[in-house]
Protein backbone atom coordinates (compact mmCIF):
# COMPACT_ATOMS: atom_id res chain seq x y z
CA UNK A 1 0.00 0.00 0.00
CA UNK A 2 1.37 3.42 -0.97
CA UNK A 3 1.80 6.15 1.64
CA UNK A 4 -1.00 8.07 -0.07
CA UNK A 5 -3.39 5.12 0.18
CA UNK A 6 -2.39 4.57 3.80
CA UNK A 7 -3.10 8.22 4.58
CA UNK A 8 -6.50 8.05 2.91
CA UNK A 9 -7.36 4.92 4.87
CA UNK A 10 -6.33 6.56 8.15
CA UNK A 11 -8.52 9.57 7.45
CA UNK A 12 -11.45 7.31 6.57
CA UNK A 13 -11.02 5.42 9.83
CA UNK A 14 -10.95 8.63 11.85
CA UNK A 15 -14.11 9.91 10.20
CA UNK A 16 -15.83 6.57 10.74
CA UNK A 17 -15.02 6.78 14.45
CA UNK A 18 -16.63 10.22 14.70
CA UNK A 19 -19.72 8.90 12.91
CA UNK A 20 -20.08 6.15 15.52
CA UNK A 21 -21.15 8.74 18.08
CA UNK A 22 -24.85 9.57 18.12
CA UNK A 23 -27.68 10.21 20.59
CA UNK A 24 -27.56 6.55 21.64
CA UNK A 25 -23.76 6.29 21.78
CA UNK A 26 -22.19 9.10 23.77
CA UNK A 27 -19.10 7.16 24.87
CA UNK A 28 -16.85 4.62 23.13
CA UNK A 29 -13.97 2.47 24.34
CA UNK A 30 -11.00 1.41 22.19
CA UNK A 31 -12.37 -2.13 22.23
CA UNK A 32 -15.74 -0.97 20.88
CA UNK A 33 -14.05 1.13 18.20
CA UNK A 34 -11.84 -1.79 17.20
CA UNK A 35 -14.89 -4.01 16.78
CA UNK A 36 -16.69 -1.40 14.69
CA UNK A 37 -13.69 -0.80 12.43
CA UNK A 38 -12.60 -4.42 12.23
CA UNK A 39 -9.07 -3.61 13.42
CA UNK A 40 -6.85 -4.47 16.38
CA UNK A 41 -7.40 -2.62 19.64
CA UNK A 42 -3.97 -0.99 19.34
CA UNK A 43 -4.96 0.51 15.97
CA UNK A 44 -8.22 1.82 17.42
CA UNK A 45 -6.30 3.35 20.32
CA UNK A 46 -4.00 5.18 17.90
CA UNK A 47 -6.95 6.57 15.95
CA UNK A 48 -8.59 7.79 19.16
CA UNK A 49 -5.31 9.32 20.36
CA UNK A 50 -4.96 11.24 17.10
CA UNK A 51 -8.54 12.53 17.34
CA UNK A 52 -7.92 13.50 20.97
CA UNK A 53 -4.79 15.42 19.97
CA UNK A 54 -6.97 17.55 17.69
CA UNK A 55 -9.65 17.88 20.41
CA UNK A 56 -12.24 16.06 18.31
CA UNK A 57 -12.65 13.50 21.09
CA UNK A 58 -11.51 13.53 24.70
CA UNK A 59 -10.90 10.86 27.31
CA UNK A 60 -13.58 10.45 29.97
CA UNK A 61 -11.41 9.96 33.05
CA UNK A 62 -14.28 9.02 35.34
CA UNK A 63 -16.38 6.66 33.23
CA UNK A 64 -13.64 5.49 30.87
CA UNK A 65 -13.62 5.56 27.10
CA UNK A 66 -13.88 8.61 24.89
CA UNK A 67 -16.54 11.24 24.26
CA UNK A 68 -16.81 13.88 21.56
CA UNK A 69 -14.49 16.83 22.15
CA UNK A 70 -14.92 20.58 22.27
CA UNK A 71 -12.96 20.97 19.06
CA UNK A 72 -16.13 19.92 17.25
CA UNK A 73 -17.98 22.86 18.77
CA UNK A 74 -15.62 25.28 17.03
CA UNK A 75 -16.09 23.46 13.74
CA UNK A 76 -19.88 23.45 14.18
CA UNK A 77 -19.82 27.18 14.82
CA UNK A 78 -18.07 27.75 11.50
CA UNK A 79 -20.72 25.64 9.76
CA UNK A 80 -23.66 27.45 11.37
CA UNK A 81 -22.15 30.82 10.50
CA UNK A 82 -22.62 29.91 6.83
CA UNK A 83 -26.39 30.04 7.34
CA UNK A 84 -27.82 33.56 7.79
CA UNK A 85 -31.04 32.04 9.14
CA UNK A 86 -29.11 30.72 12.15
CA UNK A 87 -27.36 34.02 12.78
CA UNK A 88 -30.55 36.10 12.73
CA UNK A 89 -32.85 33.43 14.12
CA UNK A 90 -31.06 32.49 17.36
CA UNK A 91 -32.30 35.44 19.39
CA UNK A 92 -35.85 35.11 18.05
CA UNK A 93 -35.92 31.39 18.87
CA UNK A 94 -35.07 32.27 22.47
CA UNK A 95 -37.61 35.08 22.58
CA UNK A 96 -40.28 32.62 21.43
CA UNK A 97 -39.26 30.18 24.17
CA UNK A 98 -39.27 32.94 26.80
CA UNK A 99 -42.66 34.27 25.72
CA UNK A 100 -44.39 30.88 25.69
CA UNK A 101 -42.39 28.78 28.13
CA UNK A 102 -42.24 25.98 25.55
CA UNK A 103 -39.38 24.46 23.56
CA UNK A 104 -38.55 26.10 20.22
CA UNK A 105 -36.53 24.63 17.34
CA UNK A 106 -35.13 25.88 14.06
CA UNK A 107 -34.57 23.31 11.33
CA UNK A 108 -33.23 23.40 7.78
CA UNK A 109 -33.46 21.04 4.82
CA UNK A 110 -30.60 18.70 3.94
CA UNK A 111 -31.53 16.24 1.22
CA UNK A 112 -34.46 14.18 2.47
CA UNK A 113 -33.91 15.14 6.11
CA UNK A 114 -34.43 18.04 8.47
CA UNK A 115 -31.36 19.12 10.46
CA UNK A 116 -31.97 21.05 13.66
CA UNK A 117 -29.57 24.00 13.86
CA UNK A 118 -30.91 25.70 16.97
CA UNK A 119 -32.98 24.90 20.05
CA UNK A 120 -34.22 26.77 23.10
CA UNK A 121 -35.51 24.35 25.74
CA UNK A 122 -38.53 24.92 27.93
CA UNK A 123 -37.72 25.55 31.60
CA UNK A 124 -40.47 23.04 32.42
CA UNK A 125 -38.61 20.13 30.82
CA UNK A 126 -37.05 17.87 33.45
CA UNK A 127 -34.73 15.95 31.14
CA UNK A 128 -33.46 18.19 28.37
CA UNK A 129 -32.56 16.52 25.10
CA UNK A 130 -30.31 18.55 22.84
CA UNK A 131 -31.49 18.17 19.25
CA UNK A 132 -29.00 20.59 17.68
CA UNK A 133 -27.25 18.72 14.89
CA UNK A 134 -29.71 15.84 14.91
CA UNK A 135 -31.55 14.70 11.82
CA UNK A 136 -35.01 13.37 11.09
CA UNK A 137 -36.66 12.17 7.92
CA UNK A 138 -38.88 14.94 6.55
CA UNK A 139 -42.00 12.85 6.98
CA UNK A 140 -41.21 12.07 10.64
CA UNK A 141 -41.68 15.50 12.21
CA UNK A 142 -43.80 18.62 11.96
CA UNK A 143 -40.71 20.70 11.19
CA UNK A 144 -39.76 18.41 8.33
CA UNK A 145 -43.31 18.32 6.97
CA UNK A 146 -43.34 22.11 6.68
CA UNK A 147 -40.02 22.07 4.83
CA UNK A 148 -41.26 19.31 2.53
CA UNK A 149 -44.51 21.12 1.74
CA UNK A 150 -42.68 23.95 -0.01
CA UNK A 151 -40.45 21.81 -2.23
CA UNK A 152 -41.00 21.26 -5.94
CA UNK A 153 -43.81 18.87 -6.84
CA UNK A 154 -41.38 16.30 -8.25
CA UNK A 155 -39.34 16.31 -5.04
CA UNK A 156 -42.47 15.93 -2.90
CA UNK A 157 -43.75 12.99 -4.95
CA UNK A 158 -40.38 11.24 -4.84
CA UNK A 159 -40.02 11.60 -1.07
CA UNK A 160 -43.58 10.52 -0.38
CA UNK A 161 -43.07 7.43 -2.53
CA UNK A 162 -39.83 6.61 -0.77
CA UNK A 163 -41.48 6.86 2.64
CA UNK A 164 -39.44 6.57 5.79
CA UNK A 165 -35.88 5.29 5.60
CA UNK A 166 -34.53 5.64 9.14
CA UNK A 167 -36.08 2.49 10.57
CA UNK A 168 -38.47 4.28 12.91
CA UNK A 169 -42.18 3.45 12.78
CA UNK A 170 -44.26 6.00 10.91
CA UNK A 171 -46.89 7.26 13.34
CA UNK A 172 -48.70 9.13 10.59
CA UNK A 173 -48.12 9.13 6.87
CA UNK A 174 -48.04 12.41 5.02
CA UNK A 175 -50.20 12.88 1.97
CA UNK A 176 -50.05 15.41 -0.84
CA UNK A 177 -53.34 16.89 0.35
CA UNK A 178 -51.91 17.61 3.80
CA UNK A 179 -48.86 19.27 2.27
CA UNK A 180 -51.15 21.41 0.12
CA UNK A 181 -52.97 22.50 3.28
CA UNK A 182 -49.64 23.47 4.86
CA UNK A 183 -48.75 25.58 1.83
CA UNK A 184 -52.14 27.31 1.86
CA UNK A 185 -52.22 28.00 5.61
CA UNK A 186 -48.53 28.70 6.17
CA UNK A 187 -48.35 26.35 9.14
CA UNK A 188 -48.76 22.83 10.46
CA UNK A 189 -50.36 22.54 13.89
CA UNK A 190 -51.08 19.30 15.72
CA UNK A 191 -52.57 19.48 19.18
CA UNK A 192 -51.59 15.83 19.66
CA UNK A 193 -48.67 14.94 17.45
CA UNK A 194 -48.75 11.18 16.72
CA UNK A 195 -44.98 10.88 16.97
CA UNK A 196 -44.28 12.74 20.22
CA UNK A 197 -47.71 13.08 21.79
CA UNK A 198 -46.97 16.77 22.29
CA UNK A 199 -48.79 19.83 21.06
CA UNK A 200 -46.64 21.02 18.14
CA UNK A 201 -46.80 23.83 15.61
CA UNK A 202 -44.36 24.79 12.85
CA UNK A 203 -44.19 27.64 10.35
CA UNK A 204 -41.94 28.33 7.35
CA UNK A 205 -39.10 30.84 7.28
CA UNK A 206 -38.39 32.58 3.97
CA UNK A 207 -35.39 34.46 2.64
CA UNK A 208 -35.29 37.62 0.53
CA UNK A 209 -36.30 35.65 -2.58
CA UNK A 210 -39.34 34.16 -0.88
CA UNK A 211 -37.74 30.71 -0.76
CA UNK A 212 -38.46 28.61 2.33
CA UNK A 213 -35.03 28.12 3.92
CA UNK A 214 -36.03 26.88 7.37
CA UNK A 215 -38.93 25.96 9.62
CA UNK A 216 -39.54 27.24 13.13
CA UNK A 217 -41.39 24.92 15.51
CA UNK A 218 -42.74 25.05 19.05
CA UNK A 219 -43.58 22.03 21.18
CA UNK A 220 -44.96 21.40 24.65
CA UNK A 221 -46.64 18.77 26.80
CA UNK A 222 -50.41 18.66 26.42
CA UNK A 223 -50.98 18.45 30.18
CA UNK A 224 -49.68 22.03 30.32
CA UNK A 225 -51.37 23.28 27.15
CA UNK A 226 -55.12 23.32 26.66
CA UNK A 227 -56.59 23.62 23.19
CA UNK A 228 -57.59 27.26 23.65
CA UNK A 229 -54.04 28.27 24.58
CA UNK A 230 -52.66 26.24 21.69
CA UNK A 231 -54.95 27.94 19.17
CA UNK A 232 -54.96 31.46 20.62
CA UNK A 233 -51.39 31.82 21.89
CA UNK A 234 -48.88 29.25 20.69
CA UNK A 235 -49.83 29.05 17.01
CA UNK A 236 -49.92 32.85 16.51
CA UNK A 237 -46.69 33.31 18.50
CA UNK A 238 -44.87 30.77 16.34
CA UNK A 239 -46.12 32.35 13.13
CA UNK A 240 -45.11 35.83 14.28
CA UNK A 241 -41.64 34.62 15.22
CA UNK A 242 -41.20 32.88 11.85
CA UNK A 243 -42.31 36.08 10.12
CA UNK A 244 -39.79 38.12 12.10
CA UNK A 245 -36.94 35.82 11.08
CA UNK A 246 -38.13 36.03 7.47
CA UNK A 247 -38.18 39.83 7.65
CA UNK A 248 -34.64 39.84 9.06
CA UNK A 249 -33.63 37.79 6.02
CA UNK A 250 -35.17 40.38 3.71
CA UNK A 251 -38.54 38.77 2.98
CA UNK A 252 -41.24 41.41 2.56
CA UNK A 253 -44.34 39.39 1.66
CA UNK A 254 -46.85 37.42 3.69
CA UNK A 255 -45.14 34.45 5.35
CA UNK A 256 -47.05 31.69 3.56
Amino acid sequence: MSSRDAGTKAVARALTVLELFDERTERLTPTEVAAALGVHRSTASRVLATLAHHRLVEADREAGGYVLGLGLVSLAGHVFNRFPVWAVGRSIVRELRNATGETAWLGILDGDEVVYIDQASSPHVRVRADWVGRRQTLTAAVTGAVLLAFQDTEVIEELLRAGRSDGEPAAQSLHASELATIRASGQLARYEDPTSGHAVVAAPVRDHRGTVVAALSLSGLRDRIDLARFDDELIPATRRAATRISEELGHAGANR
